[in-house]
């Protein structure tokens, strides 16, 4: 049996993400664990973390429900609002075969502009497949790709398990 740990925030509703997971269970036996950070990052100025904490828990149960209707073995969690961190976090009390990574294409997506996926495999020693919607070029080519930083940041070196 393979054990998935599927990242997403956003991106929980796109067709690419379901896809993914259908796949993987249409292969043979797996589980998933669905990780769910409780960024800030797109919503409200005004959002507090309890905000920030209940519309990542009604994302996870949308979810949740979507991918148990076609029969995925699928449990989850809100994790902290750093994907790296909640990353970590279940990491320490979980193994998996491989990190299911969902997220925005190249030009929206903080995490790709600062290329998280390779951090989060380097860092924890496990496979990322990265699942991303298809690439708006108007979108991506309006934003700016800042310097990708070569060292971990200390949420990340905190994130270590």
């Amino acid at each position: 049996m393979r054990h998935y740990l599927v990242v997403a925030n956003q991106t929980l509703k796109q067709p690419e993400l379901t896809e993914k997971i259908r796949a993987c269970n249409d292969a043979g036996p797996c589980d998933f664990f669905l990780l769910v950070p409780a960024t800030r990052a797109h919503g409200p100025v005004q959002w507090t973390p309890a905000d920030a904490n209940a519309v990542a828990r009604r994302r996870l149960d949308g979810a949740l429900e979507r991918f148990r209707a076609f029969g995925a073995d699928v449990v989850g969690e809100v994790g902290d609002p750093s994907p790296v961190v909640a990353i970590g976090d279940v990491l320490r009390r979980r193994s998996f075969d491989a990190l299911i990574l969902s997220t925005l294409p190249v030009g929206p997506s903080q995490w790709l502009r600062h290329d998280v996926p390779t951090r989060i495999q380097r860092l924890f020693n496990i496979p990322v497949e990265l699942v991303t919607p298809p690439l708006d070029l108007t979108a991506a080519e309006a934003m700016e790709h800042p310097v990708v930083p070569t060292t971990p940041t200390p949420q990340e070196a905190v994130a270590t398990p």
